[in-house]
């Protein structure tokens, strides 16, 4: 996924590069808050650039997908897992067992996810990659996305 945005702020080795959404998702809101921007840093790479150029970022798309299956599906994975571990558990009323078992389940699965992001921070694969740097008056508006 290639993205383009300004470069708005310099952070040493990093430039800081802010993105407005995507027409598409105008009226969506289901991601960052509803915000219209989002900022995020980038290594500069090499790329003589200046506040106000624009930067095109890419992500690789299997890496977008990989890190919302690992935020969305493995915690409500353990969370039904524990659920169904507590209708196993010899009892009168299973329903409170089961409840319990379930958010142990989430919450195992939401620490793991915790703990595994700090390693993929840390990972170049899981970094948003500055691709090349345009001057500003390449654009008279702010671009949304590149191919």
């Amino acid at each position: 996924m290639r993205r383009i945005g300004e470069i708005t702020a310099d952070c040493g080795a990093e430039w800081e590069v802010t993105f407005c959404r995507p027409e598409d998702c105008a009226n969506c809101h289901a991601c960052e808050g509803g915000q219209e921007a989002t900022s995020i840093r980038v290594g500069k790479e090499g790329f003589p650039a200046a506040l106000g150029d624009w930067a095109c970022v890419d992500l690789p798309t299997g890496t977008v997908v990989k890190a919302s299956l690992l935020a969305y599906a493995l915690p409500i994975a353990g969370l039904l897992a524990g659920l169904l571990l507590g209708t196993l558990f010899p009892a009168e009323d299973t329903s409170l067992i089961s409840a319990l078992c379930g958010l142990a389940g989430l919450g195992l699965c939401v620490g793991a996810v915790a703990l595994g992001d700090r390693r993929r921070r840390s990972s170049s694969a899981w970094q948003p990659k500055l691709v090349r740097v345009l001057p500003r008056d390449v654009y008279e508006v702010k671009p949304t996305t590149a191919t």
